[in-house]
């Protein structure tokens, strides 16, 4: 059972992370959400998990998933070189409750 840093949301059950953006170098990005590999329209729609934090196609990664696509090079954003943060927005307000960063390596 692992819990979320991000949202909270235990993994192994939640659809989806929270909705958030990604800042990159000063640029708002909306996060990609997880698709299976290969497919398309035409492809029977099943439930199946990311492998690595369980989301449900068309759900957000949670934070530190491997399989999350960066918004600006579409590369693995845990492997890519762009360096940003990932911003929580409390509903109804422009306050930012949370920030989570992203390194280069």
């Amino acid at each position: 059972m692992a819990i979320c840093a991000f949202c909270g949301k235990e993994t192994d059950g939640a659809s989806s992370c929270i909705k958030s953006i990604i800042r990159i170098e000063g640029k708002d990005y909306t996060p990609l959400p997880f698709k299976r590999k290969n497919e398309t329209v035409f492809t029977k729609r099943q439930e199946v998990r990311c492998p690595e934090c369980n989301v449900l196609p068309g759900g957000f990664h949670h934070v530190g998933c491997v399989f999350e696509i960066c918004p600006k090079c579409g590369g693995k954003w845990v492997y890519c070189t762009c360096s940003g943060f990932k911003v929580k927005i409390e509903v109804n307000t422009d306050k930012k409750c949370k920030i989570i960063p992203f390194k280069k390596y």
